[in-house]
């Protein structure tokens, strides 16, 4: 027989056993209903959650657990709060706050010592004399009649034996102020990086850490920060860079994964760290990251994980407020489109407060100027709007941008942060599917894509470069790409639909990156793919050894320096730009071809997309060539080009 609290006045027993007596400490209970195996009974007045843990059933004691009562709007208005959580060091004290209205007794427990905190609906709070800098902590809270040792969810620096730390943020290293902010999202150029790929084949000391993205190494004549500013991009966007599970923080080697298994969104990752045991260490080796980006004038996104946790049964939410973190359905069962096992409830009103709360630790603790989403859509979009004002009072430019699937949950459809609801979310960015698929070809398919010379796929390419005005109200709004850390590279999806390697192939990518640069939208590269990166056919490489993931630097391969150059053209020329589908972009067919105009009062940029092999003969028409993908030759005012490719006439107006 168990008993649970279901509602503020309702209790459910699981049992058919008749019950003639039951008694609950300073209530009445009465017989509601029976429904099956369960028996509900209903309480004169409200149960005391902080404090009623046993029901007497027939004479005989029973804990009273908490049931669903933590899944209903009554429970989640009733006990919010908008003050401090988690510790606040001060040199005199430490003040911990720890979110639990349903707790019955909760405990900090401070370097190895218990003290005693205080109920202060709907937390528990408690202020501990003395200077307790660099002290591990953690709480032990009893839920009904067991005490569990739990983690802050609030906690900010982790450090040995993955313990959470008291510490100093005055003593960690400050952050530089970022770089010119970028007034639009079309004004970015995104890449994408995983911390250890960066570095792990690089000649630099610290392969694989924070500190191994600033060393230099003679084989890029630099950093992999100066080597990213240098190809053109705006922004480097790192894989989560928060504590997570999957990874064994002192033995780098023995386990390997892209970081999507949240376990302390506050804290930074070890793994990442030379010296993972100390908190100030790990914060100080991140924080030396942005500083070295910020000073060359590149700005660090963050990818972030607000779908699930690693294991909901180990994640600190839990213990503290059972099933309240996660997404339930009709029949209060926990639902699990992220694939993860869990999807985190967004809705809730502290859930969303933790989420907030994280996104500004990152941003004022360690002034990242953008964040990625990961699986936006199964968030909701009160959340997501509450999300963009808040962190646009602190940095109006900053870059927020997500996967917008339209993936099945509990959220109703209209109120789902994907793609269909876009207009919705004129702040936030997409990564374009429809650009991949037009570009690429199908996902996990052979079919081939338009830079693969598909021209069925015509049609698809010519919306794409437009900035999918079929899909957005603004071309900000799209995040044009062809490969990210997830499935196939470009090169292994040529590898597998065409069956063998083909000396066409790197042609092929060029005029991919190429296209991703001259659309409308904003353009992200995925780190490598500038060399043609291939992961040797692995299309899920979140757990595979460094072999798979590692990146084959090729600085001077010719084709870092066309993407480099037409990365130039695009900033210097606004026409590439644009905010709005009203301004001058066209697109035509011309035989195999297409023809992508850009113009504005000063010139007209005429793009010629030539996705197939075969001589041709381009008129010039008073214009002069700024860009060419392959060898192209220049006679008697003819372009003439036998290669696929991105070839880009300049007219300027007013000019003979």
């Amino acid at each position: 027989m168990r008993a649970f609290i279901d509602g503020f006045q309702l209790i459910r027993i699981e049992s058919d056993v008749y019950i003639h007596d039951i008694q609950l400490e300073n209530n009445e209970v009465n017989w509601l209903k029976n429904e099956e195996f369960n028996q509900f009974f209903s309480t004169k007045v409200p149960i005391r959650l902080h404090l009623d843990d046993q029901i007497v059933i027939n004479h005989q004691s029973y804990p009273l657990e908490i049931g669903i009562i933590t899944l209903t709007t009554a429970f989640d208005t009733m006990f919010r709060y908008d003050g401090p959580l988690g510790c606040q060091y001060e040199k005199n004290k430490t003040t911990f706050t720890l979110f639990t209205p349903v707790a019955k007794d909760v405990k900090v427990v401070l370097d190895g010592v218990e003290h005693d905190m205080t109920y202060e609906k709907p937390v528990w709070k408690t202020a501990i004399q003395g200077d307790h800098e660099g002290k591990p902590y953690h709480y032990r809270v009893r839920l009904v009649d067991t005490y569990r040792d739990v983690t802050d969810p609030y906690a900010d620096a982790s450090g040995h034996d993955n313990r959470t730390y008291v510490i100093d943020w005055n003593k960690t290293f400050p952050v530089t102020p970022g770089p010119a902010r970028i007034k639009r999202h079309v004004d970015a150029v995104i890449y994408e990086g995983h911390v250890r790929d960066l570095s792990i084949n690089l000649d630099v000391p610290s392969k694989g850490l924070f500190e191994g993205l600033v060393e230099k190494s003679g084989l890029l004549g630099g950093s992999v920060l100066s080597y990213v500013k240098k190809l053109g991009m705006t922004h480097l966007q790192l894989l989560p860079v928060f504590d997570f599970e999957g990874v064994d923080d002192h033995d780098k080697t023995a386990l390997y994964n892209w970081g999507y298994n949240p376990s302390r969104f506050f804290s930074v990752e070890g793994w990442y760290s030379a010296d993972p045991d100390d908190p100030y260490a790990r914060i100080n080796s991140f924080k030396t990251v942005i500083n070295e980006a910020h000073r060359i004038g590149l700005g660090i996104n963050m990818d972030v994980v607000f779908n699930h946790v690693y294991q909901f049964r180990t994640f600190p939410y839990d213990h503290l407020v059972p099933g309240y973190f996660y997404r339930h359905d009709a029949r209060h069962k926990m639902t699990d489109a992220s694939f993860c096992g869990n999807d985190i409830e967004t809705r809730r009103y502290m859930v969303r407060r933790l989420i907030i709360d994280n996104l500004l630790h990152w941003v004022h603790r360690f002034q990242i100027d953008g964040f990625r989403f990961d699986l936006m859509g199964l968030m909701d979009l009160e959340t997501m709007t509450m999300i963009e004002t808040r962190l646009r009072d602190v940095n109006p430019t900053i870059m927020l941008y997500g996967e917008g699937w339209n993936m099945q949950t509990e959220v109703p459809y209209r109120q789902r942060s994907n793609m269909a609801n876009q207009a919705q979310m004129p702040g936030y960015a997409f990564f374009n599917d429809h650009f991949r698929h037009a570009i690429k070809g199908e996902l996990h398919g052979p079919g081939l894509g338009y830079a693969m010379g598909n021209r069925h796929l015509s049609h698809a390419a010519m919306q794409s470069l437009l900035g999918s005005p079929n899909l957005f109200t603004s071309p900000g709004q799209s995040i044009n790409y062809v490969e990210c850390h997830d499935n196939l590279t470009f090169y292994d999806k040529m590898l597998l639909g065409c069956g063998y390697e083909n000396p066409t192939f790197k042609t092929c990518q060029d005029f991919a990156n190429h296209l991703i640069a001259i659309a409308q939208g904003i353009p992200f590269y995925h780190a490598g793919q500038e060399v043609y990166r291939s992961k040797k056919g692995v299309e899920n490489s979140y757990d595979s050894p460094d072999a798979i993931n590692q990146i084959h630097w090729k600085p001077k391969d010719p084709a870092v320096k066309k993407l480099k150059q037409l990365l130039r053209i695009r900033k210097a020329h606004k026409v590439y730009h644009q905010t709005d589908y009203a301004q001058k972009a066209t697109i035509e067919r011309q035989g195999d071809n297409l023809c992508y105009t850009l113009e504005n009062g000063r010139e007209i940029l005429i793009h010629h997309l030539k996705p197939g092999q075969g001589l041709e003969r381009i008129a010039l028409d008073q214009g002069r060539l700024i860009f060419a993908s392959q060898k192209a030759l220049v006679e008697d005012n003819v372009l003439i080009v036998d290669q696929p490719g991105v070839y880009i006439i300049q007219i300027i107006k007013g000019r003979k």
